[in-house]
């Protein structure tokens, strides 16, 4: 019996010490105005595009109509301030020439280079820590966001953000959860 309680004191006072950070938004969804029916925008392009001949001028406007009408989602400022943890993709902004230290962060691979960048509401311009940069290598890599976001617009040479995180901490994602 003394053993166990030892070892429940134990995992008790390891869970305490911990110094795992707690984050409270973990979501890239909470950054969209509350108010906002992404799902509705979505699916009503996707039921006109789904009409239109694949890659036709038509289907290319209606998408660029999507990312106007996206683009109209606010943004929620009950994030400012709160502590997060995302996983997304980054487009360099500055470099060491080892490490990116300064970034666009966004939620999915395909809107850093291969489509119109995701709406501000969905881009995060961090600096990292000292230090603290993605490796050169890693930069094109699924990564985990850490820091304090804060609502600000920054505007750089590949996009827009409507949010800022400054000293923002990253590690490489686990590429199969």
């Amino acid at each position: 019996m003394k053993n166990i309680f030892a070892l429940f004191f134990t995992t008790l006072l390891f869970i305490a010490c911990s110094d795992e950070p707690k984050y409270e938004l973990d979501n890239w969804s909470v950054l969209i105005d509350p108010s906002f029916n992404q799902e509705k925008v979505v699916a009503f392009y996707k039921e006109k595009i789904a009409k239109v001949k694949e890659n036709s001028k038509e289907e290319t406007l209606m998408y660029a109509e999507l990312q106007e009408e996206l683009k109209k989602a606010g943004n929620n400022s009950s994030v400012d301030g709160k502590k997060i943890k995302l996983d997304g993709y980054l487009v360099p902004v500055d470099t060491d020439g080892k490490k990116v230290n300064k970034f666009l962060f966004f939620p999915n691979q395909a809107a850093c280079i291969h489509v119109p960048a995701s709406p501000a509401n969905q881009t995060i311009f961090v600096t990292t820590k000292k230090d603290e940069g993605v490796l050169m290598e890693d930069a094109y890599e699924k990564i985990t966001l850490y820091g304090t976001i804060h609502l600000e617009t920054a505007k750089v040479a590949t996009g827009t953000a409507s949010f800022v995180i400054k000293d923002g901490m990253t590690t490489l994602s686990n590429q199969y959860n």
